[in-house]
C-alpha cells in the first residue's frame, strides 16, 4: 500500500499561495508621481518626508526643486518640458499625476503660469501667500489674510516653539500627526471664505496642497497588502 497524501499540508500550502497572490494583486509598483516645487527647500523637504514617512517604496514620487527657475512661470514651463518629454518617450511610462506647487506672493509671471498650466492638463496647485500657510493649517483653521511672509513666519514659530527656518521641514514629526487636520481645514477655508474658488491668485490665505498630500495618501493605502 503505498503512502498516504497530505491533504493537510496541500491545503495549507494551496490557502497560503492564495493569500500571497491577493497580496501581490494590491500593490501598485507602476504609480509614479511628479512634484515640481517653486522653491529648493522647504517644500521638497516637506514632501520627501512625507513620502518616506509613508514607505512608498513601491510608488515613485519624484519632487524637483532645484531644477527649474523660481518663479511660477518657470515652474510650469519645467513642468510642461518634463511631461513632454515622458510621454514621447519610450523607456518612460507617463506620470499618473502631476503636481506644479507654486506661490502667489508677488510674482508678476503667475497670470501666465495659470493659464500654461490650463493649456497643458497640469494641476497647479496655489498657496496664497506661500506654501507655509499650508503648515498653519495643521494648528488652526484661519482665513485672516497675511501681508507678508514675516508675519505669516512669527505665528508658524509660535506654533512649532522653535524659530522657524525655511531651509528644512525638521519639524515635520512634530505637525505630520495633525495632517488631516490640516486637510479638513484646509477644505474648510477654500469651501467656506472663498466658495471654492479654484484660482487662488485673490484668496490669501488659502491653499491646495492637501490635494498633493491626499494624492500621496491614497496611493500609499492601495499599496499596502491586505
Amino acid at each position: 500500500m503505498g503512502p498516504r497524501s497530505n491533504k493537510k499540508g496541500t491545503f495549507a500550502s494551496s490557502v497560503k499561495a492564495s493569500k500571497l497572490e491577493r497580496r501581490k494583486a494590491v500593490l501598485t509598483p507602476g504609480k509614479s508621481v511628479l512634484i515640481v516645487c517653486e522653491d529648493s527647500k522647504a517644500s521638497p523637504d516637506y514632501f520627501e518626508r512625507f513620502r518616506k514617512k509613508l514607505r512608498l517604496s513601491t510608488v515613485n514620487v519624484e519632487v524637483c526643486g532645484e531644477e527649474c527657475g523660481s518663479d511660477p512661470k518657470s515652474v510650469v514651463d519645467y513642468t510642461k518640458g518634463r511631461k513632454q518629454s515622458v510621454e514621447t518617450s519610450t523607456r518612460i511610462d507617463e506620470y499618473d499625476n502631476i503636481f506644479c506647487v507654486v506661490d502667489v506672493d508677488e510674482h508678476s509671471s503667475l497670470g501666465d503660469a495659470v493659464q500654461t498650466a490650463r493649456d497643458n492638463n497640469i494641476c497647479l496647485v496655489i498657496s496664497n501667500p506661500c506654501f507655509e500657510y499650508w503648515y498653519i493649517l495643521h494648528f488652526e483653521k484661519t482665513g485672516s489674510s497675511y501681508n507678508s511672509r514675516t508675519e505669516l513666519y512669527r505665528k508658524l514659530t509660535k506654533h512649532l516653539k522653535q524659530q522657524y527656518d525655511k531651509s528644512s521641514c525638521d519639524f515635520f514629526d512634530f505637525i505630520y500627526p495633525a495632517t488631516q487636520t490640516a486637510i479638513r481645514n484646509s477644505k474648510e477655508i477654500l469651501s467656506g471664505q472663498w466658495h471654492n474658488e479654484p484660482d487662488l491668485r485673490q484668496c490669501n490665505p488659502s491653499t491646495h496642497v492637501h490635494r498633493v498630500v491626499e494624492c500621496i495618501m491614497d496611493i500609499a493605502a492601495k499599496s499596502r497588502p491586505l
